[in-house]
């Protein structure tokens, strides 16, 4: 799809209530492969894509999260979708939380936000931003720490058998170009959505993981005691990719959540 001066790649895979996938920074439509099958056999139809500067989708990349809002809206907007739910991966759950605050115009009925805190710097009164081991990142050296530390293992397991069959191939073929989109990094860590998260007045679900490589178990916590409106569930021994390490104990929380299970 041409958006702006970018062709945006994207999958459209069964029928039903529409679900739009958001991956992260650096990640491809490719990671959702263990919940695209599982979804349509339960009679949704997915949307997964690659964001700007991301997989199969060309053009210049975006700077902002703001921008990257736009373009995921214009594409929503484009496929004529109605009643959407929205799931997002780490990046792509800021993502998540930027449509509902920039794109109101949208009809987003339910939200699922994957390993992601809702605000990324530690300081003195928030606690549950990025960490990896004993560094946490703040707005004082996150561009150093970011520019370093740029190969985490992010997952505890291996991906999953079947998701990396395809994942692998995909990634060889379309290598992500980090340099090439560190401002949107940079802004993406800089973001806080805590007063977006507190607001949310739709069914929200957020998966954390135990062994995140990122952040503190508390941020999820934190933000179920502002809104109860979010329900939050925890995977144990999974690292930050939770469903394409673990697709089926993250399917069957995805499933109960949408009243499939």
């Amino acid at each position: 799809m041409q958006i702006a001066n970018r062709k945006i790649y994207y999958e459209i895979t069964g029928t039903g209530p529409a679900i739009v996938f958001f991956h992260g920074f650096g990640g491809n439509h490719v990671v959702w492969a263990g919940q695209v099958p599982y979804l349509v056999k339960h009679g949704y139809q997915t949307i997964t894509f690659d964001l700007a500067g991301h997989g199969k989708s060309k053009g210049p990349a975006i700077s902002n999260m703001v921008e990257l809002a736009d373009e995921a809206a214009e594409l929503i907007t484009n496929l004529d979708l109605k009643s959407i739910i929205l799931i997002g991966h780490s990046m792509g759950a800021g993502l998540v939380w930027a449509i509902l605050k920039y794109h109101p115009e949208l009809n987003i009925v339910k939200i699922i936000t994957i390993d992601q805190s809702p605000k990324m710097l530690n300081d003195e009164e928030w606690h549950y931003g990025w960490v990896h081991g004993q560094i946490e990142l703040t707005q004082y050296n996150f561009k150093d720490v970011l520019s370093y530390y740029d190969h985490i293992k992010e997952t505890l397991n291996v991906i999953d058998d079947q998701v990396w069959s395809k994942l692998y191939p995909f990634k060889q073929k379309y290598p992500f170009k980090r340099e090439k989109n560190m401002s949107l990094l940079f802004d993406h860590v800089q973001k806080d959505w805590r007063p977006t998260v507190y607001g949310i007045h739709i069914p929200a679900l957020s998966i954390s993981s135990t062994k995140s490589p990122y952040f503190k178990i508390g941020y999820v916590t934190e933000m179920q005691k502002h809104n109860k409106n979010i329900e939050i569930n925890t995977v144990d021994d999974a690292g930050h990719d939770i469903m394409a390490e673990k697709p089926a104990e993250f399917n069957h929380l995805l499933g109960k959540f949408l009243g499939i299970e």
